[in-house]
């Protein structure tokens, strides 16, 4: 992708948000296919506002049913689990260099809810690739993939918050259309394109940038092509979710070797993290 594709507004890259290096330092860690536990609770350590904000999570009814705190950071990896630690971790240091306050029709919510079940979602798939079973750094890429898929949409309701707004208006009215379109419709570009410039300009790998540029492209073929279909798969499960469907889009699946009954099986684990993911939400976004 060229800066050309885009409109010049957002392909200044002076106007882009700055990903500051420690963020970007916490982000390459926890991206780490052989992280454990202790050296996870030292790459937090300095970052208080993830740090605490974990802590409150594994105090909440859904983590800790014991009448006795968690007060350490160690004790609260241990007791969220890794992916959940490195999911709200990742979510929440990419979040921090935008301000999307005065986008009105922002939801904070639901784009971190979205983001977490994406994530989800494609590990689920990976998993199952009958070629791919124990390939954690597919399984891992793909989970932090899914965390920065529609990052784009952060970007956009930063740098023009109203025309972001217009459009998210404009989706919630025609239900029919996809937020791509309503996106294109009125800032001539769309979140894949604006979060694929965004973190080439950031230094992040091509991996996860194809995944962003591509996981809404069905025809793309590249390098990454398996791990953008993987996350545009999750995304559209997601989605369905989301809109309170029992079924989901049996097409993004063409390129993947899933049988019906795996995808079946993700997509009723999906419904279920749904519930739980928007208590998360509650607790995370007071």
């Amino acid at each position: 992708m060229t800066d050309l594709e885009l409109p010049e507004r957002f392909a200044d890259i002076k106007r882009l948000p700055s990903l500051p290096h420690d963020v970007h330092q916490v982000v390459k860690a926890l991206s780490d296919d052989n992280l454990d536990y202790a050296r996870l609770a030292k790459i937090l350590a300095g970052h208080a506002t993830i740090t605490s904000r974990l802590i409150a999570l594994a105090n909440s009814a859904w983590f800790n049913n014991s009448s006795e705190p968690v007060t350490s950071l160690e004790r609260t990896c241990l007791k969220l689990g890794l992916n959940i630690v490195r999911g709200v971790g990742i979510g929440l240091a990419v979040m921090k260099p935008f301000n999307v306050r005065e986008c009105r029709s922002f939801d904070i919510k639901r784009y971190w809810i979205s983001t977490m079940l994406v994530a989800h979602a494609a590990r689920a798939l990976a998993e199952e690739l009958a070629a791919e079973r124990g390939n954690e750094h597919l399984a891992q890429t793909v989970h932090t993939g899914g965390i920065l898929h529609n990052i784009g949409l952060l970007c956009m309701a930063d740098i023009l918050p109203e025309e972001t707004h217009q459009a998210l208006r404009f989706k919630l009215a025609n239900p029919e259309v996809d937020l791509n379109q309503a996106l294109r419709k009125v800032l001539h570009t769309d979140y894949c394109e604006v979060g694929a410039h965004l973190t080439v300009s950031w230094g992040i790998p091509e991996a996860l940038v194809a995944i962003i540029r591509y996981h809404r492209n069905p025809v793309y073929a590249g390098n990454y092509s398996r791990h953008a279909a993987l996350v545009g798969a999750a995304a559209q499960m997601v989605g369905s979710v989301f809109d309170n469907k029992d079924t989901w889009p049996v097409a993004a699946f063409e390129k993947l070797a899933i049988s019906p009954a795996c995808q079946a099986e993700i997509f009723a684990d999906l419904q279920t993290q749904y519930l739980k993911t928007q208590e998360l939400a509650k607790v995370l976004f007071r």
